[in-house]
């Protein structure tokens, strides 16, 4: 791959944002953030010529910016939105499709755009570890080691959110 070097840099930019992304109390924070590492890993994508992540995260990152908007204005995306946005991710997927890997990066927009279109950052934030999980094995079949690196500190980092605002809070 001649963007090797290229790519592992832009990783660690990218879990620089998302670590701190899932330490945010504050949802409209979150959603900037984790916009701009998807926008990352959409770059990375295309340069390690995945096609199906590259299309599917370029989709998650107008997902991320549309909910956004909608948090801000105090408005819940309705039950239609994410239908929407659903149905593009697996319309672009199929459309796509390298291989069978392929179906991760898909379950794991899928998962996460349902966790993020949630209202209670609990729910977010429990998605997002199953999404994660699924962009660890997909990152390292694309050699994008980084990536991978950064979906195990994001879990790391979830699991650290979850104690702190889920679990603790309840004691």
């Amino acid at each position: 791959m001649k963007h090797f070097i290229l790519v592992q840099m832009l990783g660690v930019l990218t879990l620089v944002i998302f670590v701190v992304s899932l330490q945010l109390r504050r949802k409209e924070a979150f959603l900037l953030l984790q916009t701009a590492g998807t926008l990352l890993y959409v770059l990375q994508y295309i340069l390690s010529g995945r096609a199906t992540a590259a299309v599917v995260f370029s989709i998650v990152a107008v997902r991320g910016l549309a909910f956004y908007f909608y948090k801000k204005k105090g408005l819940k995306p309705s039950v239609a939105v994410l239908v929407i946005f659903q149905a593009v991710l697996l319309a672009s997927a199929v459309l796509t499709w390298q291989n069978a890997l392929s179906a991760l990066p898909l379950a794991a927009t899928a998962a996460k755009t349902w966790g993020t279109w949630q209202d209670d950052m609990k729910w977010t934030r429990r998605t997002s570890l199953f999404g994660q999980a699924c962009m660890v094995a997909y990152n390292l079949t694309a050699a994008m080691y980084t990536g991978a690196l950064t979906e195990v500190c994001n879990l790391a980092s979830t699991s650290v959110a979850i104690y702190r605002y889920d679990i603790r809070r309840q004691n």
